[in-house]
């Protein structure tokens, strides 16, 4: 017996998460140059989320900074979905572990020196829409009072 394709619903859903998991890959690729320049990150991103991505580059421009290595999202999962909208679009809520990406020096190529209470591995909560080239992530938000 073969599965049922997805409904519209579903593939809707797998599509939204696969966007936000790209936004995860391209972002660490901005912050490791620092230039958003030379990434997908606009193809995935809009509105708030390009906005902090953009700060995050400027920042780390002028502190001499980059970033190396990557966060690693897990488990990923639509909270809630409003499909049926004018502009589709879905909440998403993962675990993401910092712990691997670290802030670099420039100059020296040593870590720079970061808060010993920094929460490493925290909830991340996600608003995702399907604009007419893609589902696109307009806001990321970290909540690092929510330990996973």
């Amino acid at each position: 017996m073969t599965p049922s394709p997805d409904s519209p619903e579903e593939a809707a859903k797998k599509q939204a998460v696969a966007a936000y998991r790209a936004y995860w890959t391209e972002l660490p690729k901005a912050y490791a140059v620092p230039a958003i320049e030379g990434t997908d990150l606009k193809r995935y991103t809009a509105a708030e989320a390009l906005a902090k991505a953009t700060a995050g580059v400027a920042n780390l421009k002028t502190l001499g900074q980059v970033m190396t290595g990557a966060p690693v999202l897990a488990n990923p999962t639509v909270t809630a979905a409003e499909l049926d909208k004018k502009t589709p679009n879905v909440t998403i809520s993962a675990c993401l572990d910092v712990l691997p990406w670290k802030v670099i020096k420039k100059s020296t190529g040593k870590p720079a020196p970061l808060p010993s209470t920094r929460v490493t591995k925290y909830v991340v909560t996600a608003l995702v829409e399907r604009w007419s080239d893609g589902w696109k992530v307009l806001k990321s938000t970290p909540h690092g009072d929510q330990p996973c």
